[in-house]
């Protein structure tokens, strides 16, 4: 029977190997991001690789040409996007100054602002502290600074991207060794063998997820891009692109979006028509997708929690910045994958699932089957 001080010294002894981890990943993030967000590549082709597969192509020529498609999709992406991102950045001071001259006279447009007077002023003395300022020069001494931190900030996503491509082709071509690895913790062939079913499972799910999702955000992108060229916003096929990407993180990405978006249109609009259309149309392009067109190819595969999702938001945000962010949801995904398979983890499953409404049938936990080793009779 365990004692008090057994139970204490265990407690710490599990929070100082949490404390470890979480240190671990935060110092040496530049090890283990790649490395995790290889594994998740890996998860999300491990479905159309296997497709290629099975028609007849040989394995490692199946790798090698879903890693070409995705390198040429991220190259395109890079290019699309590339000017108008190095304009925005060369531009960086003159948009700031610009943002705040748009939005002081369109405070002045509403009544409303008067309320806010102390703030209005604050703003109209900013702004004419900056064309009146004999030092204004500073800026420009300042730019190549900000310059050099996005060109070394691009730099290293181009690194990581094909750091990761690489890890996620090796552990694709080597699947047999990496299964290995993944059951290792376990002793007996029974644990064994059920570890690898519910690993090959949790493939399936995470990878059909992920594409489902990829093609309902490019069409997102699309809508989005095409809504914003009918109501004359420049540089329609970059925001479709941003918003594409940006809807991977949920709850945040359409934030960030929408505030990009709204600050574009104060500066290159006059009327509160011109500045308002875009972002609302991106609201309900966004809103049609979240509450229609997701559930519909979805339904309620890999449903999660929205205090989980903020919490694992706010939690990898916080340990790896924006691609902790990206790998929030992807994380909780496969974690609540391996929990619906898994009886152990039914705690971890009740956590992860969203309350369902009083009267709502609960969803039954999926067949669970034991293989035992057979025994000889004597």
């Amino acid at each position: 029977m365990l004692t008090f001080d057994s139970l204490l010294f265990r407690s710490l002894a599990t929070l100082s190997l949490l404390i470890a981890i979480v240190a671990a990943l935060f110092f040496a993030r530049a090890v283990f991001l790649p490395i995790t967000l290889g594994i998740l590549t890996a998860l999300v082709l491990h479905l159309p690789i296997m497709a290629l597969y099975r028609a007849g192509m040989p394995k490692i020529l199946a790798v090698a040409f879903i890693i070409s498609a995705v390198a040429t999709i991220l190259t395109l992406i890079f290019v699309l996007t590339a000017g108008p991102v190095s304009d925005t950045f060369e531009s960086y001071p003159r948009i700031v100054t610009e943002l705040r001259v748009k939005l002081f006279h369109l405070r002045q447009t509403f009544a409303a602002a008067e309320q806010a007077s102390d703030a209005i002023s604050k703003v109209a003395e900013d702004v004419k502290n900056i064309v009146k300022d004999p030092e204004v020069q500073e800026v420009v001494v300042r730019e190549p600074n900000f310059l050099a931190r996005a060109a070394t900030s691009l730099a290293d996503i181009v690194t990581g991207v094909v750091v990761t491509l690489t890890i996620s082709a090796f552990i694709l071509v080597m699947r047999r060794p990496f299964l290995t690895l993944a059951t290792m913790p376990f002793s007996t062939a029974a644990t064994k063998l059920r570890a690898a079913r519910i690993w090959k499972g949790v493939e399936r799910e995470v990878s059909h997820y992920f594409i489902v999702t990829s093609i309902i955000n490019a069409a997102l992108g699309t809508a989005v891009g095409l809504a914003l060229w009918a109501l004359g916003v420049p540089l329609p096929h970059v925001w479709g692109i941003a918003v594409a990407l940006l809807n991977y993180i949920l709850f945040v990405g359409p934030a960030i979006g929408t505030m990009a978006l709204l600050a574009a249109s104060i500066i290159n609009f006059d009327t509160p028509f011109q500045i308002f259309a875009p972002p609302l149309a991106y609201l309900a392009i966004n809103f049609i997708e979240a509450n229609v067109v997701t559930p519909h190819f979805l339904g309620q595969r890999l449903n999660l929690a929205p205090l989980a999702i903020v919490l694992s938001l706010l939690f990898w945000g916080w340990l790896w910045g924006l691609a902790g962010m990206i790998f929030a949801v992807p994380a909780l995904i496969v974690l609540k994958a391996v929990a619906d398979k898994s009886v152990s983890l039914s705690a971890v499953r009740r956590i992860l699932t969203p309350r369902r409404p009083p009267g709502e049938a609960m969803e039954p936990m999926p067949p669970v089957r034991v293989c035992y080793p057979e025994r000889s009779h004597s």
